[in-house]
C-alpha cells in the first residue's frame, strides 16, 4: 500500500509542478500580451489622428473647390453673349471642296 501511496503522491506533485509552470507561463504570456495591446493601441492611436488631419486637409480642399467658379455654367452675361453671338464653322480640307463651289464651305450658325 505504501508504495502505492507513494507513486500517487508523485504523480499529484508532479501535476502540481505542471500546473505551476502553466501558471507562471501564462503570467508571463499576459506581459507580453499587455505590451502588444499596448503597441496596437498606440498605433491606433497614430493612425486615428492621421486620418483626422487627412479629412481636414480634405475638406479644406473641397470648401477650395466649393469657392472656384464653375467652367461647365457659364454666368448669365455670358449666356446672353452667346445667344446673340454668330458662329462660322468652316472646313479647311481638300476633300470639303471636292464637288462644291466656295459659297458651300461656310456655314453661319
Amino acid at each position: 500500500m505504501d508504495k502505492q501511496r507513494d507513486i500517487l503522491i508523485e504523480r499529484l506533485e508532479q501535476k502540481v509542478k505542471d500546473r505551476d509552470h502553466t501558471i507562471a507561463d501564462v503570467a508571463k504570456s499576459s506581459h507580453i500580451d499587455e505590451d502588444r495591446i499596448s503597441a496596437l493601441e498606440a498605433t491606433v492611436k497614430e493612425l486615428k489622428g492621421s486620418i483626422s488631419g487627412i479629412l481636414d486637409e480634405l475638406l479644406y480642399q473641397r470648401s477650395l473647390i466649393d469657392e472656384m467658379p464653375q467652367k461647365g455654367t457659364p454666368d448669365p452675361k455670358e449666356e446672353e453673349e452667346i445667344d446673340h453671338t454668330e458662329y462660322i464653322i468652316a472646313e479647311n480640307t481638300p476633300e470639303t471642296y471636292q464637288g462644291r463651289g466656295r459659297k458651300d464651305d461656310i456655314i453661319v450658325v
